[in-house]
């Protein structure tokens, strides 16, 4: 399977070809390699996995595009009398953004399973994707794709394991889907790894496995658990169903500051650990603490 830089070139030197030819036969309708097309005209595609765009990343483009103009056209193909977007779509709406009715674009004859690879190979060279969005492009592609797992991990210029780790997210319930569909970062493909197991480990106990994850699920909107510990929370829920003992884990919040965590708050059944990552610290600062903790304790 050649790689996705390889076939995009191949897929351009085939339109120059057709092109040329073209010209040199005197055809009328001839379809310019590069060109501006409205963008009502283009259709967004069916194989984004992106699920959020950052409106700022966005103004910051549109700004650029202004002072300097569009750098690289976007790449679409066509679709009867429209075109779909293969690659682009930031910059797309950046134009949409700065209420633009043209956008220069190179158009390329590419098939279903071309469109796919290519739209998910642009995606993946952000480093923001997150590992529920790759699964998304990585499940939209075609059969045949998916099939030679260690081909396609190559073409993509990520590891097998990888690979396997990504599509750990096809065994989750549609519960968790459907959450992650509006919050992709709740889950990394390590923890989806974790979730699929701790279900395949009680395939033959699946419904009650299911309603014990789904408990630990709810922590976890909540950010009572952290993602890497939510397979272990099942487990405990699970246990504690079955033997009536109650479950003995252990509750932790983050706690962010100016855009960082800067500690972290556990609470394991009667202890209470609170730690702060602080440069400075005095007397008064620990007295403050200490004061705030006591009228805890008396309440």
């Amino acid at each position: 399977m050649v790689s996705t830089k390889e076939l995009l070139a191949q897929r351009l030197q085939q339109n120059t070809q057709k092109h040329q030819q073209a010209q040199k036969e005197h055809v009328n309708d001839v379809k310019e390699l590069r060109r501006n097309v409205q963008i009502t005209d283009i259709q967004p595609s069916p194989n984004q996995p992106r699920k959020i765009f950052n409106q700022q990343d966005i103004e910051d483009l549109a700004a650029s595009i202004e002072e300097i103009g569009l750098l690289q056209p976007i790449a679409v193909r066509r679709v009867q009398d429209k075109y779909e977007l293969i690659a682009g779509e930031r910059r797309l709406k950046a134009h949409q953004f700065l209420n633009k009715n043209t956008i220069e674009v190179i158009v390329i004859d590419a098939s279903d399973e071309d469109v796919a690879l290519l739209t998910l190979a642009e995606n993946l060279k952000r480093e923001d994707l997150t590992d529920y969005e790759i699964y998304v492009g990585l499940s939209s592609l075609n059969e045949k794709l998916k099939k030679n797992k260690q081909k396609l991990a190559k073409s993509l210029g990520m590891n097998r394991e990888d690979m396997y780790k990504y599509l750990s997210f096809e065994k989750l319930p549609q519960e968790l889907i459907a959450d992650l569909e509006q919050q992709p970062t709740l889950l990394a493909r390590t923890a989806a790894t974790a979730v699929k197991k701790f279900l395949s480990d009680h395939e033959a106990n699946y419904n009650n496995a299911k309603k014990a994850l789904l408990e630990a699920w709810a922590k976890l909107l909540k950010k009572e658990v952290e993602q890497t510990k939510l397979a272990l929370l099942a487990e405990k829920i699970l246990k504690s169903k079955e033997t009536k003992q109650p479950i003995k884990t252990s509750i932790v919040h983050k706690i962010e500051y100016d855009g960082k965590v800067a500690g972290n708050i556990k609470f394991d059944h009667n202890t209470l650990k609170v730690s702060l990552k602080m440069s400075e610290f005095d007397d008064q600062n620990l007295q403050e603490l200490e004061s705030l903790l006591k009228k805890m304790l008396i309440k």
